[in-house]
C-alpha cells in the first residue's frame, strides 16, 4: 500500500503520542490513505481504528547510569530517523508528517532526508509544538548547526498560533495554522464522592488536579506551597516523572511535609490508564497548567479537561495556551513562575470561577480541521 500521508511517531506515550492518535484518526475518518509509523509500543493496550505499523525502536532506558542512558535514547533517536527514511524510500508518500520537529543529534541523521525531499519530492510538514528550541544539547554552535539542518527537509510546520520571534522558523518554512481538538474521556467507573474521598479531600476542599508529565517547568512546588497560604486548596498530582533531570516525587513529598499541607497533598506516579484518567478528571474541580515561561506551545492536557468542562488555572509565555484560556475563559490565566500569582489564581477559581464559553471552545479545537489543514498540503 502506498499512503498518501506517511506518519513518524517514534514517542510511545505521554502528549506526542495522544496528539498523534487523534491526528491520524482524523485523517483516517477522512478517507485520507494513511499509514502510522510507530514506535513498538505506541499508547500500548489502545486499539489504533488506522493503519500502523510498530517498526520504531522503543524510546531509550530512562534510568541507570547517565552516560549509558544518553547513548541508549541518542542511539533510539538516529535509528528511528534512519528507519524512518528507508520508509519513505520504499513506499514514496505524497506527505511525510513528522509527529513533533526535532533537531537533536539532526547532523547525524537530516541526509537521507533532505535527498529524499529534493531528489524525490517528498513532501516533510511538521507538527511545531515547541516552536521556541531553547533546549541545547552541547555546545552552542553544535545546538544552532542542528536547528538550522533540521529545518532544511520540511516545507511546512504546523502550528497553533504564529510562532514567536524567538522561534526562527526560516522564511521558506510555510507556518500552517491548525487546531488543536478535543481529547475523549472514558466513562467515569466511580461517583466523584467516592474518588474525592479515596483520596482524602473534606466536602469542602476545593480539588487541584495536575496531570501528565512531571517536569520542573510545570512549577508544581509552587502550587504545593500556596496550599500554605489557601486552606481549602487539595492538589493530586498524577503521572510520571518526565526524565532524570526533573525533580523526583520524594522532592513534593518533602516540600509538602515542611510546609504542613501533605494531608492535602495526593502523589500517583506512574502511567494513568485510559479507564482511569477520567475518574481523576470528574473528582477534580480545578486542573492545574501552570507552566513556566520557557513553555510556548499548547497543552493536551487543556483539551481533556473542556472535555470534562473543569476551568484551569495556566501560566505560560504568550501561547496558544494562554490565549485560548483568555479567549474562552477556560479558566484563569496568570504570571508564569509567580508564588504570588499561583496563591491568587487559586483563589480566584475558588471564590470566582469564570463561565467559560466550552461551545465555542469546542468549535475552534477541531481534529477535522486541523486534518483538513493538512490535507490542503498534499
Amino acid at each position: 500500500m502506498r499512503p498518501d500521508i506517511l506518519v513518524f511517531a517514534p514517542t510511545s506515550f505521554g502528549g506526542l503520542a495522544e496528539h498523534v492518535f487523534y491526528q491520524v484518526r482524523a485523517l483516517h475518518r477522512l478517507g485520507v490513505t494513511v499509514l502510522c509509523l510507530a514506535s513498538r509500543d505506541f499508547l500500548a493496550g489502545r486499539a489504533c481504528p488506522f493503519p500502523i505499523e510498530r517498526r520504531l525502536c522503543a524510546p531509550g532506558a530512562a534510568d541507570g547510569l547517565v552516560l549509558v542512558r544518553r547513548f541508549s535514547q541518542s542511539a533510539s533517536l538516529v535509528a528511528n530517523e534512519l528507519r524512518l527514511a528507508w520508509w519513505v524510500l520504499k513506499l514514496r508518500p505524497k506527505l511525510v508528517l513528522l509527529d513533533s520537529y526535532v533537531e537533536y543529534l539532526s547532523p547525524l541523521w537530516i541526509w537521507p532526508h533532505i535527498l529524499l525531499g529534493r531528489i524525490l519530492g517528498v513532501k516533510y510538514v511538521a507538527n511545531l509544538h515547541d516552536p521556541v528550541r531553547s533546549y541545547q544539547i552541547g555546545p552552542g554552535w553544535w545546538h544552532r548547526l542542528s536547528v538550522r539542518l533540521a529545518y532544511l527537509p520540511l516545507k511546512y510546520v504546523l502550528v497553533h498560533d504564529p510562532p514567536p520571534v524567538p522561534a526562527q522558523v526560516p522564511e521558506r518554512v510555510k507556518a500552517v495554522h491548525v487546531p488543536v481538538g478535543i481529547y475523549d474521556l472514558h466513562a467515569v467507573s466511580r461517583s466523584r464522592d467516592a474518588i474525592r474521598a479515596e483520596w482524602g479531600a473534606l466536602p469542602g476542599h476545593r480539588v487541584f488536579l495536575a496531570f501528565g508529565y512531571v517536569r520542573n517547568g510545570k512549577n508544581l512546588d509552587l502550587a504545593i506551597r500556596a496550599l500554605a497560604q489557601v486552606s481549602e486548596a487539595f492538589l493530586v498530582i498524577a503521572g510520571s516523572v518526565a526524565s532524570a533531570k526533573d525533580r523526583p516525587f520524594p522532592f513534593y513529598r518533602q516540600v509538602a511535609a515542611e510546609l504542613g499541607v501533605a494531608d492535602r497533598v495526593v502523589l500517583r506516579e506512574g502511567f494513568v490508564s485510559d479507564n482511569d484518567l477520567a475518574d481523576y478528571f470528574e473528582g477534580a474541580d480545578f486542573i492545574l497548567l501552570t507552566y513556566s515561561s520557557a513553555f510556548h506551545s499548547q497543552s493536551g492536557v487543556l483539551n481533556v479537561a473542556a472535555q470534562a468542562r473543569k476551568p484551569v488555572l495556566a501560566s505560560a509565555a504568550p501561547s496558544p495556551l494562554v490565549s485560548s484560556v483568555q479567549d474562552f475563559r477556560l479558566g484563569i490565566a496568570i504570571e508564569p513562575d509567580s508564588p504570588a500569582a499561583v496563591v491568587a489564581g487559586m483563589r480566584r477559581l475558588i471564590d470566582a470561577p469564570p463561565e467559560p464559553r466550552w461551545e465555542d471552545y469546542y468549535e475552534v479545537a477541531s481534529w477535522v480541521a486541523n486534518a483538513r489543514a493538512i490535507l490542503k498540503l498534499h
